[in-house]
């Protein structure tokens, strides 16, 4: 499985490569022609009416909406069944996203507007959401983009009754800031860790792609499964937001091995368009979640790499005489068993070419069982398998 997942990588990572080098000399890039059947497939939904908005537009729900033309669709928006008043509606500016396991992995929604914290408060309580990630400032460029519903400053807390929210830690990361935060409501309390990226520019991509990942690592640390959805926002919960969905969902399946081999990014950003619109906004936030997705694999076959290379030398160490290499080699194939072209290899006496003779010993035995499909060769470094 694992050496069948690295041959898939290496295939997709040569692909990738190939179109941000195409990318990158401003040549005719198939990134950019992919952008752009995405804004004409999202505008083909909008006028079509594939995927109904009636909730939203609904006079009392449509003054809930940052923006006018981001708003749920109906199949996947998410419904308010807690209420705190009588005036409490189910509706809220926020969309469920599917993960890898789960159907209800993510909660995209827009940055909170005055008016909607009280609701904001009611779904994360009703999902028991543990994990809130903001990826935009409360003001950028002069205007308000999300209201802060966290006590900041030297405020002991935030009240939005029945809720009372507290911050138990801050610390700044840099690039972004966590929170422990403790909400109550009335006698209950729960806590939840907030992570609130600060250096990433609305309708822009953040200078560096690592600090996106520690981010990510760390919301993954806190909560691994899909079991109950991660909060996910920025001002109009589509760009940012879409964009750490589709790079956290491709994590996931790196993880669980489970990238096949026609894993395609515009696939995956256009099946998340369908659950809430314009998810990954800007062509530069797309390109941004390519180059994001190649550093993963990248890093991934390193690793791969890595452990094989441990391995092999844990292998080679823990035979400690040659006498004890001939032992452990002849339990595994007969002398008879090698190739001709190996026959005259040196002799094990000889402490500096054990690995090379472990090696080609190991090819022998992997042949004789059928798992070897050609002739070993000769070879310096240690087998990748």
């Amino acid at each position: 499985m694992e050496q069948q997942q690295a041959w898939i990588l290496r295939n997709l990572l040569a692909q990738l490569e190939k179109q941000l080098e195409a990318l990158d000399e401003d040549e005719r890039s198939s990134i950019t022609e992919e952008f752009t059947r995405l804004k004409n497939q999202s505008t083909q939904y909008r006028n079509d009416k594939t995927y109904p908005t009636k909730s939203a537009q609904k006079p009392d729900n449509f003054k809930k909406n940052r923006y006018k033309d981001i708003v749920p669709f109906d199949h996947s928006r998410v419904k308010l069944t807690f209420t705190t008043s009588k005036n409490d509606t189910d509706y809220i500016n926020a969309s469920f996203i599917k993960g890898v396991s789960g159907s209800r992995a993510y909660i995209a929604t827009q940055g909170p507007l005055p008016h909607t914290v009280l609701d904001f408060l009611r779904m994360l309580w009703e999902y028991e959401v543990e994990v809130v990630v903001m990826a935009c400032r409360s003001f950028e460029m002069g205007k308000k983009k999300c209201e802060r519903y966290w006590p900041q400053g030297e405020e002991e807390s935030f009240v939005c009754k029945p809720f009372i929210v507290y911050c138990d830690s801050e610390e700044n990361k840099g690039d972004y800031v966590t929170r422990m935060l403790r909400v109550t409501y009335h006698n209950c309390s729960r806590t939840m860790k907030q992570l609130h990226y600060v250096n990433w520019p609305d309708h822009g991509v953040p200078d560096s792609i690592p600090p996106i990942l520690v981010m990510l690592q760390e919301m993954r640390s806190y909560q691994s499964h899909d079991h109950i959805p991660i909060c996910i926002h920025c001002s109009a919960g589509c760009g940012r937001t879409g964009a750490l969905c589709v790079i956290d969902y491709t994590w996931n399946l790196l993880k669980k091995q489970m990238i096949p081999a026609d894993f395609s990014i515009f696939d995956l950003v256009l099946n998340m368009r369908t659950q809430r619109p314009s998810l990954v906004q800007t062509k530069e936030q797309y390109d941004l979640v390519y180059r994001t997705i190649k550093l993963l694999f990248e890093r991934y076959l390193e690793s791969m790499e890595e452990q094989s290379s441990k391995d092999e030398m844990a292998m080679v160490s823990s035979v400690k005489t040659a006498d004890e290499a001939d032992v452990y080699l002849s339990e595994l194939c007969d002398e008879a068993d090698l190739e001709p072209e190996f026959q005259h290899l040196p002799d094990t006496k000889s402490v500096s070419c054990r690995h090379l003779y472990l090696h080609f010993r190991k090819s022998c035995f992997l042949k004789q069982r059928g798992q070897a499909d050609r002739k070993p060769t000769l070879a310096t470094s240690p087998d990748p398998s």
